[in-house]
């Protein structure tokens, strides 16, 4: 999926699914990783549900042009340990054992950019100067 300079996909045995529109079918029993790439020029936060369970105690932060791979939830900022994601088949066994949700089978990805810092602009050729008692001054009035 790419949106607005970032993407995202889904890796099963280290290749990437073919979407169809909005949607990515997975084999049942295969394990997955989600792959994030930030596009952007600025820092993207990132969230994650599946199947409406976030994935993180905190959000992913992206660098511009960085790309990260998650194969698992994250607890604790812990990325080697727990189990990784694997799409399941639900059946009765698992519907008494968890119950059935609304969320069940969706990977949801969530993404803002960091705003950029304001840049001061002077006209050009002017010098500013720093006085003590009026604060800055220059060829040209500032307010």
């Amino acid at each position: 999926m790419y949106s607005n300079n970032f993407a995202a996909a889904i890796k099963v045995n280290g290749k990437i699914l073919r979407e169809f529109g909005d949607t990515v079918y997975l084999p049942f029993g295969s394990e997955y990783e989600i792959r994030l790439k930030n596009l952007d020029l600025n820092r993207a936060k990132v969230n994650i549900q599946i199947d409406g369970e976030t994935v993180t105690s905190n959000d992913i932060i992206l660098e511009p042009n960085e790309t990260f791979d998650l194969e698992r939830f994250i607890r604790y900022g812990n990325l080697q340990e727990g189990n990784k994601f694997k799409f399941i088949e639900r059946t009765s066994k698992i519907e008494q054992h968890r119950g059935v949700k609304l969320e069940d089978g969706l990977i949801t990805i969530t993404y803002e950019f960091e705003i950029p810092k304001p840049v001061m602009a002077y006209p050009l050729n002017t010098t500013i100067y720093r006085s003590s008692s009026k604060g800055y001054t220059s060829g040209n009035t500032f307010p």
